[in-house]
Protein backbone atom coordinates (compact mmCIF):
# COMPACT_ATOMS: atom_id res chain seq x y z
CA UNK A 1 0.00 0.00 0.00
CA UNK A 2 1.51 3.31 -1.79
CA UNK A 3 1.68 5.87 1.81
CA UNK A 4 0.17 8.68 0.18
CA UNK A 5 -2.50 6.21 -1.98
CA UNK A 6 -6.65 6.65 -0.75
CA UNK A 7 -6.39 3.95 1.03
CA UNK A 8 -3.51 4.75 3.52
CA UNK A 9 -4.98 8.41 4.09
CA UNK A 10 -8.69 6.89 4.74
CA UNK A 11 -6.89 4.87 7.65
CA UNK A 12 -4.89 7.49 8.87
CA UNK A 13 -7.95 9.56 9.27
CA UNK A 14 -9.33 6.06 11.33
CA UNK A 15 -6.61 5.48 13.35
CA UNK A 16 -6.31 9.14 14.56
CA UNK A 17 -9.97 9.39 15.43
CA UNK A 18 -9.49 6.29 17.57
CA UNK A 19 -6.77 7.77 19.27
CA UNK A 20 -8.41 11.25 20.29
CA UNK A 21 -11.53 9.07 21.27
CA UNK A 22 -8.65 7.47 23.91
CA UNK A 23 -7.39 10.78 24.85
CA UNK A 24 -11.06 12.31 25.27
CA UNK A 25 -11.69 8.93 27.17
CA UNK A 26 -8.92 8.65 29.51
CA UNK A 27 -8.63 12.46 30.03
CA UNK A 28 -10.92 12.89 33.41
CA UNK A 29 -8.39 9.68 34.83
CA UNK A 30 -5.54 11.59 34.81
CA UNK A 31 -7.27 14.67 35.76
CA UNK A 32 -8.76 12.51 39.52
CA UNK A 33 -5.37 11.42 40.20
CA UNK A 34 -3.33 14.70 39.08
CA UNK A 35 -1.43 12.97 36.05
CA UNK A 36 -0.10 14.78 33.71
CA UNK A 37 -1.49 13.71 30.11
CA UNK A 38 0.74 13.51 27.02
CA UNK A 39 0.13 12.90 23.47
CA UNK A 40 1.16 13.69 20.24
CA UNK A 41 1.41 18.11 20.33
CA UNK A 42 3.99 20.75 20.82
CA UNK A 43 5.57 20.64 24.21
CA UNK A 44 7.90 22.78 25.63
CA UNK A 45 9.21 19.91 27.62
CA UNK A 46 10.77 18.41 24.42
CA UNK A 47 11.63 21.41 22.47
CA UNK A 48 8.46 22.57 20.62
CA UNK A 49 8.53 18.46 19.14
CA UNK A 50 5.24 16.83 18.54
CA UNK A 51 6.38 13.08 18.92
CA UNK A 52 5.53 11.61 22.27
CA UNK A 53 9.01 9.68 22.96
CA UNK A 54 10.92 7.87 25.86
CA UNK A 55 13.94 6.60 25.96
CA UNK A 56 14.74 2.86 27.03
CA UNK A 57 17.76 1.81 28.94
CA UNK A 58 20.29 1.16 25.85
CA UNK A 59 19.39 5.05 24.86
CA UNK A 60 16.89 3.66 21.81
CA UNK A 61 14.24 6.29 21.62
CA UNK A 62 10.51 4.74 21.63
CA UNK A 63 7.40 6.48 19.62
CA UNK A 64 4.36 6.71 22.04
CA UNK A 65 0.11 7.46 21.86
CA UNK A 66 -0.42 8.52 25.10
CA UNK A 67 1.15 8.67 28.47
CA UNK A 68 0.15 9.62 31.89
CA UNK A 69 2.92 11.26 34.15
CA UNK A 70 3.45 11.63 37.96
CA UNK A 71 5.06 15.55 38.71
CA UNK A 72 4.87 16.17 35.23
CA UNK A 73 3.84 19.47 32.94
CA UNK A 74 4.47 20.79 29.95
CA UNK A 75 7.74 22.19 30.81
CA UNK A 76 8.78 19.23 32.64
CA UNK A 77 8.89 15.26 32.47
CA UNK A 78 7.65 13.24 35.23
CA UNK A 79 8.19 9.69 35.90
CA UNK A 80 5.47 7.70 33.65
CA UNK A 81 2.73 5.79 35.73
CA UNK A 82 1.00 4.79 32.16
CA UNK A 83 1.92 3.93 28.70
CA UNK A 84 -1.09 3.19 26.32
CA UNK A 85 -1.00 2.41 22.59
CA UNK A 86 -3.24 2.81 20.11
CA UNK A 87 -3.09 0.89 16.55
CA UNK A 88 -5.63 0.76 13.69
CA UNK A 89 -5.29 -2.00 11.20
CA UNK A 90 -7.42 -2.93 8.28
CA UNK A 91 -6.38 -6.28 7.05
CA UNK A 92 -5.15 -8.99 9.44
CA UNK A 93 -1.92 -9.96 7.48
CA UNK A 94 -0.83 -6.96 9.03
CA UNK A 95 -2.14 -7.25 12.56
CA UNK A 96 0.94 -9.63 14.03
CA UNK A 97 3.52 -6.83 12.97
CA UNK A 98 1.91 -4.60 14.51
CA UNK A 99 1.27 -6.21 17.86
CA UNK A 100 5.68 -6.74 17.45
CA UNK A 101 5.77 -3.17 16.92
CA UNK A 102 3.68 -2.03 19.73
CA UNK A 103 5.25 -4.35 22.44
CA UNK A 104 8.88 -3.65 20.92
CA UNK A 105 8.43 0.16 21.78
CA UNK A 106 6.42 -0.61 25.25
CA UNK A 107 8.56 -3.80 26.73
CA UNK A 108 11.80 -2.02 26.96
CA UNK A 109 10.42 1.15 28.94
CA UNK A 110 8.85 -1.22 31.21
CA UNK A 111 11.90 -2.33 31.67
CA UNK A 112 13.45 0.50 32.33
CA UNK A 113 10.90 2.04 34.67
CA UNK A 114 10.12 -1.14 36.58
CA UNK A 115 10.92 0.13 39.88
CA UNK A 116 7.64 2.16 39.42
CA UNK A 117 5.98 -0.93 37.86
CA UNK A 118 3.59 1.32 34.89
CA UNK A 119 0.50 0.45 33.85
CA UNK A 120 0.61 -0.91 30.08
CA UNK A 121 -2.24 -1.40 27.48
CA UNK A 122 -3.49 -1.13 24.02
CA UNK A 123 -6.65 -0.07 22.37
CA UNK A 124 -6.27 -1.70 19.18
CA UNK A 125 -9.52 -1.23 16.16
CA UNK A 126 -9.95 -2.91 12.86
CA UNK A 127 -8.77 -6.38 11.71
CA UNK A 128 -6.34 -8.04 14.48
CA UNK A 129 -5.96 -11.95 14.83
CA UNK A 130 -6.44 -13.40 18.21
CA UNK A 131 -3.44 -14.77 18.19
CA UNK A 132 -1.85 -11.25 17.81
CA UNK A 133 -4.26 -10.26 20.54
CA UNK A 134 -3.41 -12.90 22.43
CA UNK A 135 0.71 -12.01 22.03
CA UNK A 136 0.23 -8.94 23.55
CA UNK A 137 -2.32 -10.21 26.52
CA UNK A 138 0.66 -12.98 26.99
CA UNK A 139 2.98 -10.09 27.36
CA UNK A 140 1.10 -8.24 30.08
CA UNK A 141 -0.58 -5.77 28.25
CA UNK A 142 -4.39 -4.87 28.81
CA UNK A 143 -5.72 -4.81 25.86
CA UNK A 144 -9.30 -3.25 24.25
CA UNK A 145 -10.01 -4.87 20.60
CA UNK A 146 -12.75 -3.00 18.75
CA UNK A 147 -13.77 -4.55 15.38
CA UNK A 148 -13.90 -3.17 12.06
CA UNK A 149 -17.69 -3.22 12.21
CA UNK A 150 -17.94 -0.85 15.20
CA UNK A 151 -16.17 1.61 13.85
CA UNK A 152 -18.30 1.41 10.38
CA UNK A 153 -21.31 1.85 12.95
CA UNK A 154 -19.36 5.14 14.41
CA UNK A 155 -18.89 6.48 10.71
CA UNK A 156 -22.20 6.02 9.85
CA UNK A 157 -23.88 8.62 12.67
CA UNK A 158 -22.14 11.00 10.08
CA UNK A 159 -22.95 8.97 6.63
CA UNK A 160 -19.91 8.44 6.01
CA UNK A 161 -19.12 4.24 4.95
CA UNK A 162 -15.85 3.43 5.94
CA UNK A 163 -15.49 0.00 4.45
CA UNK A 164 -13.56 -1.01 1.67
CA UNK A 165 -11.76 -3.52 0.61
CA UNK A 166 -8.17 -3.94 -1.23
CA UNK A 167 -9.39 -3.80 -5.00
CA UNK A 168 -11.93 -0.68 -4.30
CA UNK A 169 -11.64 1.94 -6.48
CA UNK A 170 -9.46 4.78 -5.04
CA UNK A 171 -11.84 7.77 -6.10
CA UNK A 172 -14.58 5.63 -4.14
CA UNK A 173 -11.91 5.83 -0.90
CA UNK A 174 -11.06 9.72 -2.05
CA UNK A 175 -14.83 10.49 -1.83
CA UNK A 176 -14.44 9.00 1.64
CA UNK A 177 -11.83 11.46 2.32
CA UNK A 178 -13.39 14.62 1.11
CA UNK A 179 -16.49 13.84 3.29
CA UNK A 180 -15.03 13.61 6.50
CA UNK A 181 -12.63 16.34 5.49
CA UNK A 182 -16.24 18.62 5.30
CA UNK A 183 -17.18 17.82 8.88
CA UNK A 184 -17.00 20.49 11.08
CA UNK A 185 -15.88 19.36 14.87
CA UNK A 186 -19.14 18.67 16.15
CA UNK A 187 -19.39 16.14 13.72
CA UNK A 188 -16.14 14.35 14.47
CA UNK A 189 -17.24 14.39 18.25
CA UNK A 190 -20.30 13.02 16.84
CA UNK A 191 -18.25 9.77 15.44
CA UNK A 192 -16.38 9.78 19.14
CA UNK A 193 -19.27 9.68 21.15
CA UNK A 194 -20.54 7.01 19.10
CA UNK A 195 -17.46 4.33 19.41
CA UNK A 196 -17.29 5.02 22.89
CA UNK A 197 -20.93 4.26 23.48
CA UNK A 198 -20.24 0.94 20.95
CA UNK A 199 -17.28 -0.07 22.82
CA UNK A 200 -18.59 1.27 26.76
CA UNK A 201 -18.38 -2.22 28.17
CA UNK A 202 -14.68 -3.02 27.12
CA UNK A 203 -13.12 0.74 27.90
CA UNK A 204 -14.76 0.93 31.49
CA UNK A 205 -13.09 -2.36 32.03
CA UNK A 206 -10.04 -1.08 30.71
CA UNK A 207 -10.36 2.33 32.85
CA UNK A 208 -10.81 0.61 35.78
CA UNK A 209 -7.36 -1.54 35.67
CA UNK A 210 -5.81 1.83 35.20
CA UNK A 211 -7.50 3.12 38.16
CA UNK A 212 -6.43 0.03 40.37
CA UNK A 213 -2.93 0.80 39.14
CA UNK A 214 -3.01 3.97 40.16
CA UNK A 215 -4.22 3.28 43.11
CA UNK A 216 -2.69 0.25 44.42
CA UNK A 217 -0.73 -0.13 47.47
CA UNK A 218 2.03 -1.72 49.30
CA UNK A 219 0.41 -5.05 50.52
CA UNK A 220 4.01 -6.53 51.80
CA UNK A 221 7.48 -6.23 51.72
CA UNK A 222 9.70 -9.33 51.57
CA UNK A 223 13.66 -8.80 52.67
CA UNK A 224 15.73 -11.83 52.52
CA UNK A 225 19.95 -11.15 53.79
CA UNK A 226 21.88 -13.13 51.79
CA UNK A 227 25.19 -14.41 53.17
CA UNK A 228 27.54 -16.97 51.48
CA UNK A 229 30.55 -17.39 49.05
CA UNK A 230 28.99 -17.26 45.19
CA UNK A 231 29.95 -20.52 43.43
CA UNK A 232 30.23 -20.67 39.94
CA UNK A 233 29.39 -24.28 38.25
CA UNK A 234 30.27 -25.32 34.54
CA UNK A 235 27.52 -27.94 34.99
CA UNK A 236 24.53 -29.74 36.38
CA UNK A 237 26.10 -32.31 38.38
CA UNK A 238 28.70 -30.41 39.28
CA UNK A 239 26.44 -27.72 40.79
CA UNK A 240 24.35 -30.93 42.08
CA UNK A 241 27.69 -32.00 44.08
CA UNK A 242 27.97 -28.96 45.38
CA UNK A 243 24.44 -28.92 47.09
CA UNK A 244 24.52 -32.47 47.82
CA UNK A 245 27.84 -31.82 50.56
CA UNK A 246 27.08 -28.48 51.49
CA UNK A 247 27.29 -27.64 55.19
CA UNK A 248 24.63 -25.73 56.94
CA UNK A 249 26.61 -23.20 59.50
CA UNK A 250 25.59 -21.06 62.04
CA UNK A 251 28.04 -17.95 61.16
CA UNK A 252 27.48 -15.76 58.55
CA UNK A 253 31.16 -14.96 57.25
CA UNK A 254 30.14 -12.98 53.97
CA UNK A 255 27.37 -10.78 53.33
CA UNK A 256 26.03 -11.18 49.55
CA UNK A 257 22.94 -9.25 48.85
CA UNK A 258 19.72 -7.91 49.67
CA UNK A 259 16.63 -9.83 48.05
CA UNK A 260 13.48 -7.95 48.17
CA UNK A 261 9.88 -9.15 47.19
CA UNK A 262 7.19 -6.51 46.85
CA UNK A 263 3.30 -7.59 46.37
CA UNK A 264 0.81 -4.58 45.77
CA UNK A 265 -2.73 -4.67 46.18
CA UNK A 266 -3.99 -5.08 42.63
CA UNK A 267 -1.46 -8.28 42.33
CA UNK A 268 1.48 -6.53 40.93
CA UNK A 269 5.06 -7.66 42.36
CA UNK A 270 7.99 -6.60 41.99
CA UNK A 271 11.21 -8.19 42.91
CA UNK A 272 14.88 -6.56 43.43
CA UNK A 273 18.53 -7.79 44.28
CA UNK A 274 21.00 -5.40 46.18
CA UNK A 275 24.27 -5.81 47.13
CA UNK A 276 24.76 -1.93 48.49
CA UNK A 277 22.33 -0.65 51.43
CA UNK A 278 21.94 2.08 50.38
CA UNK A 279 20.71 0.86 47.13
CA UNK A 280 17.97 -0.87 48.87
CA UNK A 281 16.71 2.00 50.57
CA UNK A 282 16.57 4.10 47.83
CA UNK A 283 14.69 1.28 45.89
CA UNK A 284 12.01 1.21 48.56
CA UNK A 285 12.02 5.01 48.92
CA UNK A 286 10.99 5.35 45.43
CA UNK A 287 8.56 2.79 45.09
CA UNK A 288 4.66 3.37 45.81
Amino acid sequence: MALNSPSHRFGQIIGDILETTMIHYLSPVAEKYSLYLDYKHPRIARNGNKEVQWEDINGNKHKLDIVMEKNGDESRFGEPRIFIETAWRRYTKHSKNKAQEISGAIKPLIEKYKVLAPFFGAIVAGDFTQNSINQMISEGFEVVYIPIALIQKAFETVNIDASWEEDTPENVLQEKIDSFNRLNDVDKDRIRDELINLTSDQLNTFRLKVMESLERRIESIRIMSLYGEENLFASIQEACDFISGFVVRESKPYFYKFEIYVRYSNGDKFEAHFADRRNAVTFLEKIS
